[in-house]
């Protein structure tokens, strides 16, 4: 069974409190100080903008990856081996949405895999850790047919844009907005299919919001967490 996240911007007040736990939970504390990140929500002029792995259902970084390190799972992650990665971020240049970052201190790959370790694909109670903190229930978590489904309903009904569903062949995090998705931030990438069919996973979407951009707006965020962290250090040590 392939499960999927869905985000309804309507109800994201970019708390940031998924990053937070994602930092808790996979223990990312130093990664996320050296300006990396899984998940980051970020405010913009026209919206808000979130930067997290779409796990996409033909990835890209997974046609392209030289050595097999990244996998689509069954069950809808996209996820990275670490033993197998040879660190030529041909992923973090090839992925149309911008999403894997390349940590230089630690030589690692940093992307969300949907809390794969959680074992939701055997534990109906499971859930990411993201989806199960948001305080205001902008994320559910569910299986993806029927997360499509409700996406689709929701949008209708209250006249919103759906980001995923055809974006590179389809993804397994579908985001709701009510503005244009590309005008607050989402990368403008090929539409095919919206099951998975028909797109050709080597091609690389017609990504025109840049890395740099994501990255630099990742970093702002970052910069007071590191800040914190260290106060805390030293309060610690003194």
């Amino acid at each position: 069974m392939a499960y999927a996240i869905l985000l309804d911007t309507r109800f994201c007040t970019g708390c940031n409190t998924c990053f937070y736990k994602c930092v808790q939970e996979n223990r990312l504390h130093e990664v996320a100080t050296n300006g990396n990140t899984r998940t980051l929500v970020y405010i913009n002029d026209t919206g808000m903008y979130h930067h997290r792995c779409m796990h996409c259902l033909e990835p890209t970084c997974v046609a392209n990856c030289p050595k097999q390190a990244l996998t689509k799972t069954e069950y809808g992650p996209v996820l990275w081996d670490a033993d197998l990665c040879i660190k030529c971020q041909t992923c973090v240049e090839q992925c149309p949405f911008h999403i894997p970052m390349f940590d230089e201190a630690q030589k690692k790959i940093v992307k969300c895999s949907m809390c794969a370790h959680r074992n939701f694909d055997g534990d109906k109670e499971a859930q990411p850790a993201c989806v199960e903190v948001c305080p205001t229930g902008a994320l559910s978590f569910g299986e993806r047919d029927a997360i499509v489904s409700e996406a689709k309903k929701i949008a209708k009904e209250a006249n919103l844009n759906i980001y995923g569903l055809e974006e590179n062949g389809g993804t397994s995090l579908l985001v709701l907005t009510k503005e244009d998705p590309t005008a607050v931030g989402y990368p403008q990438v090929e539409k095919s299919g919206g099951s998975g069919g028909g797109s050709n996973p080597l091609a690389i979407g017609g990504a025109v919001a840049g890395a740099a951009v994501v990255l630099g707006g990742a970093y702002v965020g970052l910069k007071k967490y590191g800040e914190r962290k260290n106060q805390i250090d030293n309060n610690n040590k003194a």
